[in-house]
């Protein structure tokens, strides 16, 4: 049975994060839904990593746009893992798993969009991901790129403009810190309408889960995949 919910850079209570180990455990657990950031190397490459570093994951230091992806190989983590590219992860998740993509753009990776967009398109991945980001200029980039890509936007409290750029945007997803007051406060009903999917997250503790059960309309983003497997649907699966 599906687990209605986003494996938050797949499993990393169990496997390093965003690694190609960590997104085949949340397809294995039987998932959605994961979400992982891209970043742009030296020489164009989109890859899976959360920070603009390398530096917390891997034995190198230094910014991701200041190596080539053949020069960051040479950093490995944990060992015996490397840095995906974005290509790699979506021919591992495509037909498996609902993809979603944070692009971090602060002027630091001239051409992301495009880039991310292209590989999508290559690998027809279309109905397979969506895109999302707090900022609203690489999301109506990427919507000038295409009519057809799905869009989020990406925000850590509710904005009075956010349902103008919703709108804007044609975008189908609305992801949120979550917060109780937040969830509640939500208004489920005009998303509806307009067609958009709220997802609220991380959501981490037992507490947090049994209150996001009355919200079967939300999809909720974690990284405590068996915890909340316990909580969804009583069987699990141990990995």
């Amino acid at each position: 049975m599906k687990i209605q919910a986003v494996a938050e850079r797949g499993y990393p209570i169990k496997f390093p994060e965003n690694t190609l180990s960590s997104f085949q455990a949340a397809i294995d657990l039987n998932f959605t839904h994961t979400k992982f950031e891209v970043h742009l190397t030296k020489d164009g490459i989109p890859v899976v990593m959360r920070d603009t570093t390398i530096d917390r994951v891997t034995s190198g230091r230094g910014e991701i746009n200041q190596f080539t992806y053949a020069e960051l190989l040479a950093f490995p983590i944990n060992h015996d893992e490397r840095i995906p590219t974005l290509a790699e992860v979506i021919h591992l998740t495509k037909g498996k798993i609902k993809t979603a993509i944070e692009i971090k753009q602060s002027g630091f990776y001239y051409g992301l969009e495009e880039n991310v967009y292209d590989i999508i398109r290559q690998h027809q991945a279309m109905e397979d991901v969506f895109i999302i980001s707090e900022n609203h200029h690489s999301l109506a980039r990427l919507r000038i790129l295409s009519k057809q890509i799905k869009l989020g936007l990406l925000r850590e409290n509710p904005g009075i403009h956010d349902f103008f750029l919703l709108k804007e945007l044609m975008a189908s997803y609305y992801m949120l810190k979550f917060d109780f007051q937040t969830v509640q406060q939500l208004d489920l009903a005009v998303l509806k309408r307009m067609g958009i999917q709220p997802i609220v997250g991380t959501v981490q503790t037992i507490e947090e889960m049994k209150f996001m059960q009355n919200y079967p309309e939300i999809l909720i983003s974690t990284t405590e995949l068996e915890k909340y497997q316990t909580i969804a649907h009583p069987k699990t699966i141990t990995i």
